[in-house]
C-alpha cells in the first residue's frame, strides 16, 4: 500500500473475505469470459496474490509473492490508472519482464484497487494467452468491480481497526478469541498502559494526547514481529498478541517496547512511559488472557511503573 500508513492485513485472509474475493472474480468471469483473474495486494516492493480464478490455460497461484517490479501490476499500481495491453509479446512496457513473460501472457487488463484514504491497495487483473483479448469495455468492468472491492475493504477496516492508530480494536480481539487456532498452541498476551497519560490531556490538550497515542502505536509496530497482532483496546490501553510464544519469549519484545519508549523523544517530552503485564495460554485459559495480563499490568504500576510483570 502507499500514500498512507501501512496497516495490518491478516484479516483479508479470513474465510469471510475469501468469499468476497471469490464473488468478485466470479462476477468478472460472468461479464468478461473465461480468463485468468486475480486480486493482488502490494506491500513495500512485493506483490502478493490473494485470490485467483483460472479459466484460461494460465495458472496463477493464490498466496504467491513476487517482486512488484517483475509484474505487469506495477504499472497500474504506480500510476493509479488502468492498464490495457493487447499484445504483451511486443509491448515495450512488458516484453523485457522475464518473469511475467515466461507465463506466456498474450493480453493483460489491470486496474488499481484504490482505497478511501488515498492509498493504493493492489490491483484487479485479467490475463490470457491470446492476443487482442481485451478492450476498453473490459477495463470498465474491472474498474467497477474494483470499486466494489474497495468499498468492502474500507468497510471492514473501519469495523476492526482503531481509527487513530491503525492497530486492531476490540471487535477484532473478539474474533481472535473465537478463532479455531487460538487454543491449539501457546500464545502470549501483552497488555500496555501509559504512565501519567491523564496529565498529558490535562496540561497539553487532547490533540497532544492523540499524538502520544499514535507515537506509542508506532513504537509497538516497529518492535513486534510480523506474526504478532497489535491492538488498541481503548483510551491509553494497548495490547499485543504474540503467536506461538510463551510469556518469557514474548517478554523480550515487551522489554524492547519499554526501552524504546524511554528513548523516544516525543514520549520523553510529555513525560510518558509504559507499564506492562504479560501472560500466556500455558498459564491461563484463552478467555482469561486479558483479565490476567491486565492485573499484571496494574501490578507494574503499583511497583512504580515503567516495567513489565510476568
Amino acid at each position: 500500500m502507499k500514500e498512507g500508513e501501512e496497516v495490518e492485513t491478516d484479516w483479508l485472509e479470513t474465510a469471510a473475505f475469501s468469499r468476497v474475493f471469490a464473488d468478485i472474480l466470479s462476477i468478472a468471469n460472468d461479464l468478461i469470459g473465461d480468463e485468468t483473474f486475480y486480486i493482488s495486494l502490494v506491500e513495500r516492493d512485493r506483490l502478493k496474490v490473494l485470490q485467483t480464478l483460472s479459466k484460461s490455460d494460465i495458472l496463477v497461484q493464490a498466496g504467491k509473492t513476487v517482486r512488484l517490479q517483475d509484474t505487469y501490476c506495477q504499472i497500474p499500481y504506480a500510476s493509479g490508472q488502468p492498464m490495457l495491453i493487447k499484445n504483451a509479446k511486443e509491448d515495450e512496457r512488458t516484453k523485457r519482464n522475464d518473469f511475467t513473460y515466461s507465463l506466456n501472457i498474450g493480453s493483460y487488463a489491470g486496474v488499481p484497487i484504490s482505497l478511501g484514504d488515498g492509498s493504493t491497495f493492489g490491483a484487479l487483473c485479467s490475463i490470457h494467452t491470446s492476443l487482442n483479448r481485451y478492450d476498453n469495455k473490459t477495463v470498465q468492468i474491472l474498474k467497477k468491480l474494483a470499486s466494489f472491492l474497495s468499498y468492502a475493504i474500507d468497510t471492514e477496516r473501519l469495523l476492526i481497526q482503531d481509527g487513530l492508530t491503525g492497530l486492531y480494536n476490540r471487535v477484532y480481539w473478539k474474533r481472535v478469541l473465537t478463532s479455531d487456532w487460538i487454543e491449539k498452541e501457546i500464545h502470549a498476551l501483552l497488555m500496555i498502559d501509559l504512565d501519567k497519560f491523564k496529565q498529558v490531556n490535562d496540561r497539553f490538550g487532547h490533540e497532544a494526547g492523540d499524538h502520544v497515542l499514535m507515537e506509542v502505536a508506532s513504537v509497538i509496530k516497529q518492535i513486534i514481529p510480523d506474526d504478532a497482532y497489535g491492538f488498541r483496546f481503548g483510551g491509553d490501553e494497548f495490547g499485543v498478541l504474540f503467536l506461538h510464544r510463551s510469556a518469557e519469549e514474548a517478554a523480550v519484545f515487551a522489554q524492547e517496547i519499554i526501552n524504546e519508549s524511554k528513548r523516544n523523544q516525543e514520549l520523553r517530552t510529555y513525560g510518558v512511559f509504559l507499564s506492562a503485564g504479560i501472560t500466556d495460554t500455558k498459564r491461563v485459559p484463552v478467555q482469561s488472557l486479558m483479565k490476567e495480563a491486565d492485573g499484571l499490568l496494574y501490578q507494574s504500576k503499583r511497583n512504580g511503573g515503567c516495567r513489565i510483570s510476568i
